[in-house]
């Protein structure tokens, strides 16, 4: 079998397996080394790998003018979203920004652009998004954009009994898209005469990615403590993912802007074989927590990211030095032998450099029509000559092959269904690169 490779200026996927990265504490400053990998206020971060690129959407992240314009909505401010890209992981820059309120009709006059997060499918991009406690979705053909509203009204509409906020959309590995949403409000709708929600919710998507065919499943749920309401009560910020045939489901307890650990954000999360649970909790809660000898406070509401053909993982998450300015930090994420994901543990190093080497691309826009469907890769410089054949799959199957100096592929007569699309470089060493996924329908 062939060896998989993870491209990079650092060490190798063998030693970054162990606990590393640890942060000198007589050295609390950041923006002296990696992290925080965005330079300006950014919460709320959700990460993708498109292509050969990295991509960050957040809070902020250079919308608005500056930090207390956002926060006090202050006018004359286009409320709305930028995103950051990277080529390797490490170094980023401003894409400025992608979707802006005053292009969103029902969202014209809201504020309160929080939380987004991002899905590709069929050569589109969807782009979830918070206004005023009500999440919309508009959709582009590239990952920055230009964004339009694909609905003309939220996809979720306010509600009264929890926050329509901080939207998550997984695909699984059979095309089913699902949608993870909601804050429990706590203690500022209690006395309203209403039954409040003490859980997240799911529901299952279309593959328009715009509609839904399911009803609301609730996810976790949580509970008032007996003294009253604690910080710690307050739930959001949902995160999915799958490893290895388990269904990870991650969320933030706790109040992002405390400065007391035993009120602050944190990570916590629960698995299942399915995902649409039940879900069980994990006994090493909370698995990302306030590191105080490099001033991270409030760890939070995060996304994932996979380097591709590796089992290597890193969190992208924001905290702050308890002031509320909000960073985004990216470490790594590992995992013990029985799939339970080990103690995040936060660095002012940052993530290494991972380039990926090998893009898999298809010119035109799906749907698809099964007869021929033309793949396209783009390979890096410093692979180019050292490529023998490029692999092309469909999940686990493999779906043609080309050879080096003709990497593109013709598919002819492509089963209809759902199909997760990547392109493997075998290497002369006989080692392998691997592109990030592409989701398509045939039909």
């Amino acid at each position: 079998m062939a060896a998989s490779l993870s491209f990079n200026c650092g060490t190798q996927i063998a030693e970054l397996k162990a606990k590393t990265l640890m942060s000198s504490p007589n050295n609390p400053n950041w923006g002296e080394s990696g992290n925080p990998v965005i330079p300006i206020y950014a919460a709320d971060p959700h990460t993708e790998l498109f292509g050969d690129r990295y991509y960050i959407y957040a809070t902020h992240a250079g919308m608005y003018s500056s930090k207390q314009a956002f926060q006090e909505k202050a006018e004359g401010e286009s409320h709305g979203f930028a995103a950051w890209s990277s080529s390797d992981l490490r170094h980023w820059q401003s894409e400025g920004p992608i979707l802006r309120f005053s292009d969103v009709d029902w969202a014209k006059d809201f504020g309160d652009a929080w939380a987004p997060c991002m899905a590709e499918r069929n050569g589109r991009y969807y782009f979830y998004f918070c206004a005023n406690s009500r999440i919309g979705v508009a959709v582009g053909d590239s990952p920055i954009g230009p964004f339009h509203d694909g609905l003309g009204e939220p996809l979720i509409p306010f509600r009264e009994d929890m926050s329509s906020i901080d939207p998550m959309v997984f695909i699984d590995d059979d095309g089913q898209a699902y949608f993870y949403w909601g804050a429990v409000p706590g203690a500022w709708l209690e006395g309203k005469g209403i039954d409040i929600c003490m859980h997240l919710s799911v529901r299952v998507l279309n593959p328009d990615m715009i509609s839904f065919a399911g009803e609301e499943i609730p996810t976790i749920t949580t509970q008032k403590s007996p003294d009253g309401w604690h910080s710690l009560d307050h739930i959001e910020a949902s995160h999915v993912f799958k490893r290895q045939g388990i269904y990870y489901l991650m969320w933030s307890p706790g109040d992002f802007a405390s400065d007391d650990d035993t009120r602050a954000y944190q990570v916590h999360y629960a698995t299942s074989n399915s995902p649409l649970g039940p879900w069980k909790l994990a006994p090493n809660n909370p698995v990302l927590s306030s590191r105080r000898d490099i001033s991270v406070v409030g760890p939070g509401h995060h996304s994932t990211i996979q380097i591709p053909g590796t089992d290597e993982w890193f969190c992208v998450y924001h905290c702050h030095k308890g002031d509320v300015d909000r960073r985004t930090f990216i470490d790594r994420m590992t995992f013990a032998p029985d799939g339970s994901i080990e103690k995040i543990i936060p660095t002012l190093e940052g993530p290494p450099v991972r380039h990926i080497p090998i893009e898999l691309s298809i010119t035109e826009k799906g749907p698809y029509n099964g007869t021929s469907i033309s793949l396209k890769t783009r390979l890096a410089d410093e692979i180019k000559t050292d490529v023998q054949s490029v692999e092309f799959f469909s999940g686990p199957n493999k779906i043609g092959e080309s050879l080096a100096g003709t990497p593109n592929f013709e598919w002819q007569d492509a089963p209809s269904g759902f199909h997760r699309l990547t392109a493997r470089a075998i290497l002369q060493s006989g080692e392998t690169v691997t592109s990030a996924p592409l989701n398509i329908d045939v039909i």
